[in-house]
């Protein structure tokens, strides 16, 4: 009799868990993004003997992008600064795709797309020549000015 009451009781805790325990769904959502990397090569450029009033012969740079997916590169300047806190604006930057004959495009505070249309990343990398030149204004001041430029790859 004690075995029977005891297995009764047993059944009854059980039965009494089993009605505590509630399950609840998940619903999860993953926004994947491909990676992209971007190598800038050269990178830093210097202009020397620069004349005010006339554009630089341009350098080249090459930015290759890495990864898989369409991106467009986005280029932002801060502006030029030399001692004693004499500044030129970002636009003294110029740059152009060397695939376009085109004008050069002036560069600004803001990201400004690099290319006419968006790029193709690869495992390998895609590289893309710009031509890079500095156009100080004929009333500039005598000076070494420096400026951080930043390029990015943006997935599109």
């Amino acid at each position: 009799m004690k075995k029977t009451v005891a297995i009764l009781l047993m059944l009854g805790i059980l039965m009494v868990a089993a009605g505590i325990v509630n399950a609840a769904t998940l619903a999860i959502t993953a926004n994947v993004q491909n990676s992209l990397t971007l190598a800038l090569n050269p990178a830093s450029l210097t202009f020397n003997n620069v004349q005010q009033g006339t554009a630089t012969t341009p350098e080249t740079l090459t930015a290759t992008t890495s990864g898989t997916g369409a991106y467009q590169l986005q280029l932002s300047s801060t502006s030029f600064i030399a001692s004693g806190g004499v500044t030129q604006p970002a636009s003294v930057l110029q740059y152009r795709d060397q695939l376009l004959a085109g004008n050069y495009a002036n560069a600004s505070g803001t990201a400004t797309n690099m290319l006419a249309s968006a790029g193709t990343a690869v495992v390998g990398g895609d590289a893309k020549n710009f031509d890079i030149r500095v156009n100080f204004p004929g009333n500039a001041s005598d000076g070494s000015y420096t400026a951080t430029v930043t390029i990015s790859a943006v997935p599109q």
